[in-house]
This record gives structure tokens, C-alpha cells and sequence, in this order.
């Protein structure tokens, strides 16, 4: 089937318009299994964990995974859109979420956590290298003594292989969207372009969203700048140690000492 777009196009803020249809387009993410993850990591390095905030929580899925019986959940995101869908998800089954709108390279909290999470390559959405330390001074300064931050992101190799020249389309209820990408491995920026049209609207929206690719070795260079001890970096949902053939690695740091 063949989808024709309206002449008039929209460009509108990352997230804005894709929030409504962010959980469709994620529909293949196992969250469940990644909770999993998460909660495996945090019983091997602070099995004492109550509370965890996560800094890129997007529409809430990861947060209503994590068992809310056992830790204090919050999230944050600088999306408002996103938040608000997240709230709106939150509301049937009864759990009460702290969520608000902030950034996590310029965030403060009035209450330090044990874990401070930031999943789904969020991090790539730095483009500033000099921000990545601002991040990691934001979390530094939230978490409790002994408390951990995970982070992970997408590669290099995950870029060239899978996301070159990549071109997708879905016809969804009362939707339709492409999503072109690409990664130029000069600038090390993978850029997606989201082309959303609404039935009942005569527009089509446009996000473009960049992303800064970062090897294995920077990212290894940038927390060793930081005052985190660092404990970890593993190959996609395992405790294997990274290299740049992962697709997917995830970082975790733990704070030792007061600054």
C-alpha cells in the first residue's frame, strides 16, 4: 500500500509528535527482559537500592517495569509530551511516580537516590561532548554515597550495520509515519527523520532527531575524567565485557566518595 503524504509539512521539537506513537514505534522492545537487567545489576553491585530515578524515562514504559513494591521509582525527561503520556499510563494501575520535566545535563535534585539510570542510548542524544561531563556531575551530586549510575549506549557498529541507509514505514490506527536514517562516520552523527501524519489532521509533522556515536574507548576516556569508580562496561544485556563490535553497551559507575 502506498502512503501519500500531505504537501504541507510541520517541522516541529524531537518527541513532540512522536510521544502519541512512540509505544507503537517501540513495540518490538522487550522492556520486561530489560527491567530484568537493570534490577540484576543493581542486586550485584547495591543490593541495598530503595530508590531510583531514571533521567530519560520517555512515556514511562522501563519505570513501570521495575518493581515499585521494592524501590522508590521517579523519572524525569525532557520532553514534555513524553511525560505526559507517561502519566497518563501510570494512572491504571494505581502507582504513584514522581515524574517532572528536566534535562540531564543541568538537573539538581532536592533528594539524593542510590541509582540513577539512563537507558536506551538517551546518552546519545548529547552532541556536546563538554555536556557529557555536566551530566556526570548532575549525577554525581544526586546519588547517595555508595550509589550507582547505568547508563548504556548505542555503537558505531550498531549504526553501520543496521541504520547506513535505513528506511521504515507503518500504517498504525489513525497514524501513519517513515523514518529514514542515516550515520556519517565522519561527524560520528546518526540522524533520523520521523515524517508522522494524524487522519485527522492535513499536515504532516517532521522530527529530526541527531544523535552522537561514540566508541567504546571515548566514553571509557570520559569517566575516567569523572570522580565515579568505574565497574563495568557490558556487552548488550549480559556482564561480558564491551568492545566496539557490540551493538549495545551498558555503563555502570558508582559514586565512593563525597566531592
Amino acid at each position: 500500500m502506498s502512503v501519500n503524504y500531505p504537501k504541507e509539512d510541520k517541522f516541529v521539537e524531537p518527541y513532540s509528535k512522536l510521544a502519541y506513537i512512540y509505544d507503537d514505534v517501540m513495540a518490538h522492545v522487550d522492556y520486561k527482559n530489560w527491567s530484568r537487567y537493570i534490577q540484576k545489576i543493581i542486586q550485584k553491585w547495591h543490593s541495598g537500592t530503595k530508590k531510583i530515578l531514571d533521567i530519560s524515562c520517555g512515556t514511562g514504559n522501563l519505570l513501570l517495569e521495575l518493581d515499585s513494591r521494592r524501590y522508590q521509582l521517579h523519572g524525569f525527561d525532557s520532553s514534555f509530551d513524553m511525560l505526559q503520556r507517561a502519566r497518563r499510563k501510570c494512572m491504571p494501575y494505581n502507582i504513584s511516580i514522581p515524574l517532572w520535566q528536566s534535562n540531564m545535563i543541568s538537573f539538581r535534585l532536592k533528594q539524593k537516590v542510590d541509582v540513577i539510570i539512563s537507558l536506551y542510548d538517551s546518552v546519545n542524544y548529547i552532541l556536546d561532548i563538554s555536556d557529557w561531563k555536566n551530566m556526570f556531575d548532575c549525577v554525581y551530586d544526586g546519588l547517595n554515597i555508595g550509589g550507582l549510575f547505568i547508563f548504556d549506549i548505542c555503537t558505531e557498529k550498531n549504526s553501520k550495520k543496521y541504520f547506513a541507509n535505513y528506511f521504515e514505514k507503518k500504517i498504525g490506527n489513525g497514524y501513519y509515519y517513515t523514518r529514514e536514517s542515516n550515520y556519517d562516520s565522519t561527524s560520528k552523527i546518526h540522524s533520523n527523520r520521523f515524517d508522522i501524519h494524524f487522519d485527522l489532521e492535513n499536515k504532516t509533522y517532521v522530527e529530526l532527531h541527531k544523535q552522537r556515536i561514540l566508541l567504546l574507548k571515548d566514553v571509557l576516556n570520559l569517566i575516567s575524567i569523572t570522580n565515579f569508580k568505574f565497574l563495568g562496561a557490558y556487552n548488550g544485556f549480559t556482564f561480558k565485557y564491551g568492545n566496539e563490535n557490540s551493538l549495545r553497551i551498558h555503563f555502570v559507575l558508582k559514586k565512593e566518595t563525597r566531592k
